[in-house]
């Protein structure tokens, strides 16, 4: 069965999304014409630039970010490259995650392989000790997988060894001559497996379609696609566990902040009211700016490290700014029901509670709900962000360096 996904959150994740792939892409190109920047520790190698390469064997980890990235040293460890053309040439040790425009493996990985791009080609030199899994438009196997495949895309074709099961999605599915799978095929496509001579399967082939009439499928929840003659349809039972799981998190989020932080999470809020321009405009900046300023330290020699920890705390950014985006929302729409002093936690999280149902009800809305949770978040973002930079204006100054304390 396929899973629909829900239009308006999907809507909701391009909006916070797009600025950064695009920031990081266009930062990455920019950088080109730059020598590599490579931070290194006793064991791992940390590098971003232009043209990215290592400059001998790594045994630990090896991290590279780059417009071209080309492994041709063997690293020991695990390898997370991202970059617009990656080619794996030489082995690696662990598992190896790889995203790009193009991604090309023709070598050994000991663990696991993740690669994801437009495409995605593992050459007949390349052996992948434990499974795979690749998300791109074209995906070529000519080589050997000796766990079981797993991908998604808008062309599949397999033309070498998996010994495991193969589980795929794609609008084509093809089994070259020479392809081997040691497992079950289970693909999901509108159309048939095209099958050459001389491809072996060593399980079940299952084609899960979801290709039904609407008269043969008219008890079945979803919507018809006329133009791939498939019949979408929901797990429902596997939605609401998600949905209910996801406000709980949530919810214990707003406790925390509540909890950790009351006059913060009550002036934060405030910031949207009295200056919502403001805050819209300094979120959308600080989502788009964030993974920029990212990039710019990578191709830093001293701010590789620096860079990482901006790409880690970015989703602390977007679900801070979410909280309380969602916390003024609470206050905007109870505030007939508030009185003049400041409300306690219960009350607080009540409120939140509420708020945070309804935002999330809404999102399920086509279009308008994508676009409340974006802009609830930027909203949130840049009240944070004013409200921190107020805070640090009004701090009191610091005694001058050996003052004397004055006597009593």
């Amino acid at each position: 069965m396929r899973l629909s996904p829900n239009r308006g959150a999907r809507l909701a994740s391009l909006l916070v999304l797009a600025p950064v792939l695009c920031a990081g892409f266009v930062s990455i190109a920019r950088a080109q014409g730059q020598p590599a920047a490579t931070f290194e520790t006793e064991r791992n190698v940390y590098t971003a630039g232009g043209h990215v390469r290592p400059a001998r064997p790594v045994q630990g980890d090896f991290v590279a970010a780059g417009g071209r990235v080309v492994i041709d040293q063997r690293i020991g460890g695990d390898a997370t490259l991202v970059g617009g053309t990656v080619d794996v040439r030489a082995p690696i040790g662990d598992d190896l995650r790889a995203s790009g425009g193009d991604v090309s493996v023709d070598s050994t990985v000991g663990g696991e392989l993740f690669a994801a791009g437009a495409n995605i080609t593992l050459g007949r030199g390349a052996v992948i000790a434990r499974s795979a899994r690749m998300h791109g438009a074209n995906i070529s196997v000519e080589g050997r997988i000796e766990g079981g495949l797993k991908g998604s895309g808008d062309s599949i074709t397999i033309n070498g060894e998996v010994r495991g099961d193969v589980d795929v999605a794609a609008a084509q599915v093809e089994l070259g001559p020479a392809a081997k799978i040691g497992g079950a095929l289970r693909y999901k496509s509108p159309a048939v497996l095209k099958q050459a001579p001389g491809a072996t399967v060593g399980g079940a082939v299952t084609r899960d379609a979801d290709s039904k009439r609407p008269s043969q499928a008219a008890s079945m929840p979803g919507k018809w696609n006329p133009h791939r003659g498939e019949w979408h349809y929901e797990r429902r039972g596997t939605g609401i566990v998600g949905g209910i799981l996801s406000y709980l998190g949530l919810l214990a989020c707003g406790a925390l902040l509540l909890l950790v932080a009351p006059v913060f999470s009550t002036q934060a809020p405030e910031r949207i009211r009295s200056t919502p321009w403001v805050s819209l405009g300094i979120g959308f900046a600080t989502v788009f700016a964030a993974p920029v300023l990212a990039v710019l330290l990578f191709v830093t020699l001293l701010g590789i490290p620096l860079g990482f920890i901006v790409l880690a705390l970015y989703p602390v950014l977007l679900l801070a700014g979410f909280v309380v985006g969602t916390l003024f929302i609470g206050r905007l729409v109870f505030k007939p029901l508030r009185r003049d002093e400041p409300p306690g936690f219960g009350t607080a999280i009540g409120w939140f509670a509420l708020a945070l149902l309804m935002v999330l009800l809404l999102a399920w809305v086509p279009v308008a709900g994508g676009i409340l949770l974006a802009l609830v978040t930027f909203a949130g973002i840049g009240a944070c962000a004013v409200e921190l930079y107020g805070r640090r204006k009004t701090a009191p100054p610091l005694p001058p360096a050996g003052a004397a304390t004055a006597a009593p």
